[in-house]
């Protein structure tokens, strides 16, 4: 027995099939090119691998705080090189395989250094304020507009020389100079600004101990303490000068004793002890920050 099935049921069924296969297939192609997109995000892949190295980091900040100076791809990609390229540093295989080329000039250079400088750049705009003042100006005030407050710290590479250590303290000093003549301009904003019924800083910044001495040493608690409040103090009274408020960073664990020791004794000097605008900042997931905030 034959039955005929009409040809437009024959077509309506076609059609139904059709548009079944085609959605499943672009569905198919957007979770591929989602994931490709994922696997490329540079900057994220940058950060991670930054954050769990402190090899990789120390160096791969250091070529961050190089790259504005550098006009091309092929100087980036020969700083790249020179940079992470050091045997001491552990690079994840996939940065690796990016650094293996013979000749800055190479187009496995140009791409190494376009795919890494993009990838410095998007994570720039993600967490960095701006490149200079003006710009991080304009960010602070986009945060003082969603009632929220800042705190701004100075880029750079690690301390190795006492010039170094020098520049870093007059960097900030021009820093608070610059945001407090700025802040004047600000409107009062009630949730951030006062507390209390007392005003309170509207600039803060944030500035790291091992930054104000290039030997910092946890051997030498003494001769560190000394060149490290030296700087330290000089800071603390422009800082209290301008109504900014100064807050300190914490390091890494090696140095956490002998950061808040430093600290400690600076802010039972005479001049300081009745401070209410320094701050300093305590890791919440370590075992010992409980017992650190009590003392």
């Amino acid at each position: 027995m034959v039955v005929q099935i009409p040809t437009n049921t024959i077509e309506t069924k076609t059609q139904e099939i059709a548009k079944q296969l085609l959605a499943a297939t672009q569905e198919r192609k957007r979770s591929f090119f989602a994931q490709v997109r994922e696997q490329m995000r540079w900057d994220d892949k940058l950060l991670d691998w930054a954050m769990s190295n402190p090899g990789l980091r120390v160096q791969l900040f250091r070529f961050i705080d190089s790259l504005p100076a550098l006009g091309s791809n092929t100087e980036i990609a020969r700083h790249l090189q020179e940079y992470l390229g050091e045997e001491s540093v552990e690079l994840p295989s996939a940065l690796k395989g990016m650094l293996n080329f013979t000749n800055a000039d190479s187009m496995p250079g140009q791409i190494a250094a376009k795919t890494v400088s993009t990838g410095v750049e998007t994570l720039a705009h993600k967490y960095i304020a701006g490149e200079n003042i003006k710009q991080a100006i304009k960010t602070i005030e986009k945060l003082r507009k969603d009632k929220m407050a800042f705190t701004l710290d100075l880029l750079g590479e690690a301390v190795i020389a006492e010039t170094e250590a020098q520049s870093y303290l007059e960097g900030y000093l021009n820093l608070l100079e610059q945001l407090t003549k700025e802040a004047k301009n600000w409107s009062t904003v009630e949730e951030i600004d006062t507390a209390d019924g007392e005003s309170l800083p509207r600039v803060q910044v944030s500035v790291k101990l091992t930054a104000f001495y290039s030997q910092f040493d946890p051997l030498d608690p003494a001769g560190s303490k000394e060149k490290v409040c030296d700087r330290i103090r000089i800071l603390l009274r422009r800082a209290q000068e301008l109504g900014a408020a100064v807050h300190f960073d914490m390091e890494q664990y090696s140095y956490k004793d002998m950061t808040l020791s430093i600290i400690k004794e600076l802010l039972m000097e005479e001049e300081f002890r009745g401070r209410t605008d320094i701050g300093v900042t305590l890791q919440g997931y370590l075992r010992d920050s409980l017992q650190d905030l009590r003392e």
